[in-house]
C-alpha cells in the first residue's frame, strides 16, 4: 500500500491495469470451471434435438446413434405424408385434387348407347344397325380442340340418357377421317345428323350449347 501510494501517476496505472487484469483471469476460469463439473455440455445433430454428450452423461457413441437412428425413424413417419394436416396450404391442394379428380370421373362416364365412329367403315357400320333394329340414329360431330363441342357434350349425354332407345354417335375429327366430314358435308363443327330408319337422313344442321333445346325437340320428335 506504502509503494502505491508513493508511486507515480504513470506507475499507479500500471498496478491498477495489472490488478484489472488478474480478476478478469480469475472470473474466467472460475465460471468455465463451474461449468465443466455442473452443467452437462450438449452436441447439435442435423434436424435432430438437442443431445447431452458422453462426457457429461456417460453414454457410449453406440448408444447415441442408437437414439438418432430411433429419431430418425420417427421423423421419416412424420414427414410421411406429402401434406401435413395442419397446413392450410395443403388442405387446399387436396381439396383442388379431389375436385379434379372428381371432375375426370365425371367426365369419363359416358351413357352405354353413346358409341365411337372414326372411321367410314365404322360410321356406316352403326347407320346399318340402326337401320336393322329399326333404332333412330343421332351422330355429333365434333373436334378435341373446339370448346363449343366441349361445352355441349354434357347436354347430348343427358338426351343420350333419357333416350335408351335411340343409338347416339360421336364422329370426331382426326387427320384420318377428313374425307368422312367432307364426304356427308361437314363443313364446321359442332355439326348433327339424324338418321330415321325407313327415311335415312332426315336432319343436318349446326348445333349449339344455347340453341340444343331446339335439337333435343328434333329428336323427340
Amino acid at each position: 500500500m506504502a509503494i502505491f501510494v508513493s508511486a507515480s501517476s504513470s506507475q499507479r496505472s500500471i498496478i491498477l491495469a495489472g490488478i484489472l487484469v488478474i480478476v478478469v483471469c480469475h472470473n474466467f476460469f472460475t465460471a468455465a470451471a463451474w461449468t465443466t463439473t455442473t452443467t452437462p455440455m450438449f452436441i447439435q445433430r442435423p434436424h435432430h434435438r438437442y443431445l447431452p454428450s458422453s462426457r457429461s452423461t456417460g453414454w457410449s457413441a453406440t448408444q447415441l446413434s442408437y437414439r438418432d437412428d430411433e429419431h430418425d425413424s420417427a421423423d421419416s413417419k412424420k414427414t410421411k405424408s406429402p401434406f401435413p394436416a395442419n397446413d392450410f396450404q395443403s388442405r387446399m391442394k387436396r381439396a383442388a385434387l379431389q375436385r379434379v379428380t372428381s371432375s375426370k370421373r365425371r367426365t369419363s362416364w359416358r351413357p352405354p348407347n353413346v358409341k365411337t365412329a372414326v372411321s367410314l367403315e365404322e360410321f356406316a357400320s352403326v347407320i346399318q344397325e340402326g337401320r336393322t333394329n329399326n333404332q333412330l340414329v343421332v351422330v355429333r360431330f365434333y373436334a378435341t380442340w373446339c370448346k363449343k363441342c366441349h361445352a355441349i357434350r354434357p347436354s347430348f349425354d343427358k338426351v343420350a340418357s333419357s333416350k335408351p332407345e335411340v343409338i347416339f354417335v360421336d364422329v370426331p375429327v382426326t387427320n384420318t377421317n377428313v374425307e368422312l366430314h367432307q364426304g356427308l358435308k361437314v363443313t364446321s363443327v359442332p355439326f348433327a345428323h339424324i338418321y330415321c330408319p325407313d327415311k335415312g337422313l332426315v336432319v343436318e344442321e349446326k348445333i349449339s350449347r344455347s340453341r340444343f333445346s331446339e335439337f333435343e325437340d328434333l329428336v323427340e320428335k
